[in-house]
C-alpha cells in the first residue's frame, strides 16, 4: 500500500503513531515478507539458536508449566533459528534498511515449518530484550462503518545491535547467513499481484487469464536447466499498479514479470555482466535490449517515431558518458515523475549517483550545480521536443509511468509467449530479454515484431553478449 502520511498507523490512529521520514516510510514499504523456512546447515547456526532459545525462552503463560517449555525447547529453538535467519537475510539483501514483513495471522502458520504460538513467542521475547525493533502494523477493515484504508499493513521488524553482536559472537552475520542457514525458496501462491497499493488480487477473468498465462511461462521455462554459481529462479509473478478502485480498473497499469526467489539471489538484480555468466541448456546466452524503451513508447503515443538510427541521449548535453546519463537519467526521471523535473533533489541526486556507481563511473564525477536542471530541460526540448506534452493529455487522457510500463510489459510477455510456441526459453528483464545465444536472431526479429504490432512503430535493438565483456 502506497501510504501518503508520515504516520505508520490508519487515519484514526495517528496521534499515537510514530512519525517517520520519508526515506523511513519507503524502507517499511520495501521489506521483504519472513518465509520462516530458514533451517541451520552449519554447526555456528545451530550453536547460536539454542542459546538464543535458551537464553530468551517462551514467556509463561499464567497457566502454563516450566516443564512444558522444555518440551517443546526444540521446536522453539526452531523458530528462533528460522526467524533470526530472515532478520539477518532482510540486512543482507539491502532494500529495507533490514526491515522483514511478519503476518500475525494465526492461519497464516498452518502447516508450516514454524507453528504460530512458536513464532508469537519468539517475536515478543525477542521484543520485550530488545533484539528486535517492531513498527505495528494494521488491518484494512476496523469496525461497522469505519472501514480504514482499503488496506493494511504487517508488523515489521528490524534486527538491533544487540541481536547482531549476539550473532556475529557465533560467526553468523548478514554477509554469511546464506551459508550458516539453508533457505528453503518458494513462489507466492498468487502468480498476479496488485500494488501500489497492495490489495487483494481479486478473482475475476481477466486476473485468472494472467494467472494462467504466467503459470504457462513458468511451467515450460522450469522444464530448461538454468545454472549459475549464485543466480536461483524459481519463476515469475507479475505484479500490476495503480489499483486504487477494484470495481473500475482495467489492468493496464505496470505488469512487469518479477523473478523469485526476490532476493540477492535474483537475475534480475545482478548487473549485465553477471546476468551474462548465465546458461541455459548448458548454452551461453545472449541480452536483447529495447533501446530508449519508454521514450520510444512515448513517441508512439504521439503518433511519430523515434530516431533508431542515432543514440536517443548522446550529445544532449555534451560529448562525455557523463553527459550521456545525465541526461538519459532526466528524461526517464521525468517519466516516472509524471512531469518534467525542475529541480535536483535529495532523492534524486542520490539515486542517479547509485546509478553511476552501478555503471563504473565515479560518483563524485557528478555535481548538480554543473548540470542546473533548467539547462538540461532547455537542451533536452531541443533534441525531443515531443517531451514538453508529458503529463498533458494525449490520446484523450493523461498517461503516466505505470501506462508506459504496462506497454512494455505486453510487448516482452508477448515475445515470451511467442518464443515458448516455438520450444525457445526466454527471461525478461523488464526492458530486455535474455535467450539462449543460437536463438538470437528467431528472439531479435519476434521482439521487434512484438514492438511493432503494439506500437505501430519500429523499437532499435541492442544485443550484448558474454564474449562483449
Amino acid at each position: 500500500m502506497t501510504d501518503k502520511s508520515d504516520n505508520w498507523a490508519p487515519p484514526e490512529d495517528t496521534a499515537l503513531a510514530p512519525k517517520i521520514t520519508k526515506e523511513e516510510r519507503e524502507a517499511l514499504d520495501k521489506a521483504p515478507l519472513a518465509t520462516l523456512r530458514a533451517t541451520p546447515d552449519s554447526l555456528a547456526a545451530r550453536l547460536l539458536m539454542g542459546e538464543l532459545a535458551k537464553r530468551y525462552p517462551r514467556p509463561q503463560a499464567a497457566k502454563g508449566k516450566a516443564y512444558a517449555r522444555e518440551k517443546t525447547l526444540v521446536d522453539y529453538a526452531n523458530a528462533v533459528g528460522a526467524f533470526v535467519a530472515d532478520l539477518l537475510a532482510a540486512i543482507e539483501a539491502d532494500r529495507s534498511e533490514g526491515w522483514l514483513r511478519c503476518s500475525l495471522k494465526k492461519e497464516a502458520y498452518t502447516g508450516q515449518y514454524v507453528k504460530w504460538r512458536m513464532f508469537d513467542a519468539a517475536r515478543q521475547a525477542f521484543t520485550e530484550a530488545g533484539l528486535v525493533e517492531h513498527m505495528p502494523g494494521y488491518p484494512g477493515t476496523y469496525q461497522f462503518e469505519n472501514p480504514g484504508p482499503m488496506a493494511g499493513k504487517l508488523t515489521r521488524y528490524r534486527a538491533t545491535s544487540a541481536l547482531l553482536a549476539a550473532c556475529e559472537a557465533h560467526g553468523v552475520t548478514p554477509a554469511n547467513v546464506r551459508q550458516c542457514f539453508r533457505f528453503e525458496e518458494v513462489m507466492p501462491s498468487e502468480l498476479v499481484q496488485l500494488s501500489s497499493p497492495s490489495v487483494k488480487t481479486p478473482k475475476t477473468e481477466k486476473a485468472q487469464r494472467f494467472r494462467v498465462q504466467v503459470a504457462e511461462l513458468n511451467t515450460f521455462f522450469a522444464e530448461h536447466a538454468l545454472t549459475h554459481p549464485v543466480i536461483k529462479h524459481l519463476g515469475w509473478v507479475r505484479k500490476f499498479h495503480q489499483a486504487t478502485n477494484l470495481q473500475t480498473y482495467k489492468w493496464n497499469k505496470g505488469g512487469r514479470l518479477y523473478s523469485y526467489p526476490q532476493n540477492a539471489a535474483c537475475y534480475q538484480h545482478h548487473d549485465g555482466a553477471t546476468r551474462l555468466e548465465m546458461r541455459i541448456d548448458g548454452e551461453d546466452v545472449v541480452e536483447i535490449d529495447i533501446s530508449s524503451s519508454y521514450l520510444t513508447i512515448f513517441y508512439a503515443w504521439c503518433d511519430q517515431q523515434l530516431d533508431t538510427e542515432v543514440d536517443a541521449y548522446s550529445g544532449i548535453l555534451g560529448p562525455t558518458d557523463l553527459d550521456r546519463q545525465v541526461a538519459k537519467f532526466w528524461i526517464n526521471a521525468s517519466f516516472g515523475n509524471g512531469n518534467l523535473l525542475t529541480r535536483w533533489s535529495k532523492d534524486f541526486t542520490k539515486d542517479f549517483r547509485e546509478r553511476l556507481a552501478r555503471k563504473g563511473i565515479p560518483p563524485e564525477a557528478f555535481n548538480t550545480k554543473a548540470y542546473p536542471m533548467s539547462r538540461i530541460k532547455e537542451r533536452a526540448l531541443q533534441r525531443h521536443p515531443l517531451l514538453a506534452r508529458w503529463g498533458q493529455e494525449i490520446r484523450g487522457r493523461v498517461r503516466g509511468w505505470a501506462d508506459l510500463m504496462f506497454v512494455e510489459s505486453e510487448i516482452i510477455i508477448a515475445t515470451m509467449v511467442d518464443l515458448m510456441a516455438k520450444g525457445v526459453p526466454s527471461m525478461p528483464v523488464h526492458d530486455s530479454l535474455i535467450v539462449p545465444a543460437s536463438k538470437e536472431t528467431l528472439a531479435v526479429d519476434t521482439l521487434s515484431h512484438q514492438f511493432r504490432a503494439k506500437t505501430g512503430v519500429v523499437p532499435k535493438l541492442t544485443v550484448r553478449r558474454p564474449w562483449d565483456f
